[in-house]
């Protein structure tokens, strides 16, 4: 099928034969269909026999994506008759036909032409329709008015005929279009005398179709582009200054030459449709529109300083008189950039040549004010303005004015005790207003002078820690005390001093700080470790033995004992790599195990690691030793104490045992590791005989006990009147009943007692009961008391106090709190 009738790809008439062929395919994507061409109807199937107006058409539906027309261009003239005009549209469409409708699209198409003629003559006919009565509005209308249009005919086409279809519409180009053209042409402006230059290139296009066609005769061309030519020179002369053309050409000159112009040629049917405009004269010698910022650094030779010195200058000029700018011939006209770098060049240089470095970077106001009058005096004079001017001399060596920071940092030094360093960190804040005492450092760089006032605090710092003690300077650093002066002060007024002669440097502030040694670390974890101690204490005056526990904690070295601390810090030191060693590892497999979370299961596991962790903490840090010392300054002042007066029984006592151990172990740990201590938590556990009596009373509280204590009351209420009455008759009975009622409470208390030998017990102590009168029950239960310790109410704080060889306490007058 030719690309004329590209609907007749899909909708063929075919023979019968070819329709009977076609037919045993049966294809998805093809289907004959016959149709009566004179009634104009459907035939269900092929006859046998064809007439004269059976027609077989072959249709492909679009099943097969394959099958679909396109129509690149089919011309509609739209005409509005009112206003004598047209306007051209081009049809382009893509159709296909949806299976099923194939039998509608044949009756719709299929007449004395072909397809796609039937549906071209469909498609002008629904435009205009579409069109009829709106053709003006639609040609003034149609960028807005195309897409309902486009839209119209898909509905249509698809309703009316049953394809698919889509559209574009565009307007027809033709002959009537005029290429872009431009030249060179000279111009003459409304303030100047002179020709100037311009060169333009201008597109035109049709602004209104019957203006245009109006004018469609020989010569039409030309005679347009000489208008235009024209309307640009009297458009330039009447309106446009000198000084609109060298800054505004290709803007506002611009913008306002295309109004002028689409003015005029409307009238032919055009408008442009884009301007260029150029001069050579004024690209060869740009004059700056606004304020133009030239920057330039002019090198200059000083006094005293072994290089350059740099002077950045940065200025903002314009000329203040155009037509007097322009009119001169001299160099600054091509480059007003490379006239003004000259100027300072020229001004600058002989400027510094008799300054000093050291003046230059105190104080540069009078010179850059210099540098500015003589530029505007030169910029006057070839008609320019200076707007600003600013000239500094780029100098590293500036920064100093400003403030800066010197740190030495973590430096070790000695002190006045052999093999003792300790590190400080000193940070000064300082900066130099004057710069006559560094005249001669000026060739060195910033960083170099920078060195030098750190290696100064160095040095000085150096100096006073050569006469401080280790002690003082990790246990008093900030202490001010009436007859001296902290470190810290020391060492804050003798940097500041040192700076301030040195360099002539203001300085705002010196900071120094103590870094923390590997014995302060020791110290710091000390102090957050806490210990506990357990003695038992055996009095030589006998008694049962006596149980202290307690925990202890490290507060502070001891003052004066300084020394004692470091060298027991020392002798440990060397001893305790291996076992760091292995705390390390053991911290970090119980941090493992903790962040895997194990459960349940790795609890036990998990406390025997911290355990161990913990036993080698003591060891590294020496709290083993510590707590013996503790241990053995109780045990020493406790064992000539009664057993009896160290088993306190209230507050008061205790108290008092606990005041009188802290000062007895804080004392012996002074003496041997020179730190201070602090005892809390301070207890004792029970005795074996406490602990026989608890049992004892635990087994009395049982039920069965309970109820002997019951029938036992109730005899010994009975019997205490006979007891009376008899005491002194039987005595020798009474001492042995209560033999016998001692050896029973015991044997309760026992928790394997034998029941016969109870039994047995019990039948004497019936029969001893039977033969005497006089028996004291009250007495046998009171037989309990024997296991508790005999306690002398007489004996209070004083008696403890004693025994300890101190003074005895001042007690308050009403206070009869025995001990």
């Amino acid at each position: 099928m030719s690309k004329l009738h590209p609907l007749d790809t899909i909708i063929k008439e075919v023979t019968k034969s070819e329709a009977s062929s076609q037919n045993q395919i049966k294809s998805p994507s093809k289907k004959i269909v016959v149709i009566n061409k004179k009634k104009k109807e459907s035939i269900p199937k092929i006859p046998l026999i064809g007439g004269q107006n059976i027609i077989y058409y072959l249709v492909a539906n679009n099943n097969d994506a394959t099958n679909i027309a396109e129509c690149r261009r089919l011309p509609v003239e739209i005409t509005d008759f009112a206003q004598n005009r047209k306007f051209d549209v081009s049809v382009a469409y893509r159709v296909s036909c949806p299976a099923g409708n194939e039998e509608k699209v044949v009756l719709s198409l299929c007449g004395d032409d072909s397809p796609s003629v039937e549906l071209d003559k469909k498609i002008k006919t629904w435009i205009a329709k579409f069109t009829d009565d709106q053709a003006a509005e639609f040609i003034d209308t149609y960028p807005s008015q195309v897409n309902e249009l486009q839209n119209y005919l898909k509905n249509v086409t698809h309703d009316e005929v049953g394809l698919r279809i889509d559209f574009r519409l565009s307007v027809d180009q033709n002959e009537q279009q005029l290429d872009e053209f431009g030249q060179e042409i000279s111009v003459r402006v409304s303030d100047w005398d002179e020709e100037l230059d311009l060169q333009f290139k201008i597109k035109l296009i049709i602004a209104d179709r019957s203006k245009v066609k109006a004018n469609l005769d020989d010569g039409w061309k030309l005679r347009l582009v000489t208008l235009t030519k024209e309307e640009i020179k009297k458009y330039l002369l009447k309106n446009i200054t000198v000084s609109q053309f060298y800054y505004e050409l290709k803007d506002t000159v611009r913008n306002g030459l295309v109004a002028h112009l689409n003015r005029v040629l409307s009238e032919k049917g055009w408008n442009v449709g884009y301007l260029y405009l150029d001069s050579k004269k004024v690209s060869s010698s740009p004059l700056p529109k606004e304020l133009v910022e030239i920057q330039h650094t002019v090198n200059c030779t000083v006094q005293k300083y072994d290089k350059e010195v740099p002077v950045e200058n940065t200025l903002q000029m314009i000329p203040q008189d155009v037509r007097r700018y322009i009119s001169g011939q001299s160099p600054h006209l091509t480059n007003l950039e490379a006239w003004a770098k000259g100027k300072l060049e020229r001004i600058i240089k002989p400027l510094l040549l008799d300054k000093k470095y050291a003046d230059i970077l105190e104080d540069f106001n009078h010179e850059s004010e210099k540098i500015k009058q003589e530029m505007q005096s030169e910029a006057e004079a070839i008609g320019c303005a200076i707007k600003h001017i600013v000239s500094l001399p780029k100098l590293e060596h500036l920064s100093l004015k400003e403030k800066i920071e010197i740190k030495d940092e973590k430096a070790e030094f000695s002190t006045n005790e052999k093999g003792i360093k300790v590190e400080l960190t000193t940070t000064a804040s300082i900066k130099l207003q004057t710069f006559a005492k560094i005249e001669d450092d000026l060739n060195k760089t910033v960083d170099e002078i920078k060195e030098l006032m750190k290696k100064t605090v160095h040095g000085t710092t150096q100096e006073i820690l050569r006469t401080i003690a280790p002690e003082r300077f990790y246990m008093r650093f900030y202490e001010t005390t009436s007859d001296e002066k902290s470190v810290e002060e020391i060492l804050k007024d003798s940097v500041k001093e040192a700076l301030e002669e040195r360099f002539g440097a203001t300085v705002s502030s010196v900071i120094p700080i103590p870094e923390e040694t590997e014995i302060i670390n020791y110290l710091q974890i000390l102090m957050g470790i806490t210990g506990s101690f357990e003695t038992e204490i055996r009095p030589l005056t006998g008694g049962s033995p006596v149980k202290f526990q307690g925990d202890f904690k490290i507060i502070a070295i001891e003052k004066g004992s300084w020394y004692t601390f470091q060298s027991r810090f020392q002798s440990r030191q060397k001893s305790q790599l291996q076992l760091q060693q292995k705390l390390d590892v053991l911290e970090k497999h119980y941090s493992k195990m903790i962040e895997d979370d194990l459960g349940i299961e790795a609890d036990e596991e998990l406390e025997e690691i911290r355990q161990e962790i913990n036993k080698i903490k003591n060891e590294i840090f020496g709290l083993d030793d510590i707590r013996s010392s503790i241990e053995k300054s109780i045990n020493t002042k406790l064992t000539t104490v009664d057993s009896e007066v160290l088993r306190y029984k209230d507050i008061q006592q205790l108290s008092t045992m606990e005041k009188y151990i802290n000062q007895w172990a804080s004392q012996s740990v002074i003496e041997q590791h020179g730190l201070d201590i602090i005892i809390s938590h301070f207890r004792r556990t029970r005795t074996e005989q406490e602990e026989h009596l608890s049992q004892a009373q635990q087994k009395l509280d049982l039920e069965p006990i309970n109820q002997t204590n019951a029938k036992l009351e109730a005899m010994g209420k009975q019997r205490q009147k006979l007891l009376e009455m008899s005491l002194r008759k039987d005595q020798a009975k009474y001492d042995e009943l209560n033999k016998l009622y001692e050896e029973k409470v015991k044997l309760i208390a026992d928790v394997d007692n034998d029941p016969e030998e109870l039994k047995y017990l019990d039948e004497k102590i019936d029969q001893l009961e039977n033969s005497m009168l006089n028996l004291s029950l009250e007495d046998a239960g009171s037989s309990l008391d024997l296991l508790q310790p005999k306690r002398n109410e007489s004996r209070g704080l004083s008696q403890f106090e004693e025994q300890v060889s101190v003074p005895p306490s001042k007690t308050d007058s009403d206070s009869n709190d025995p001990w």
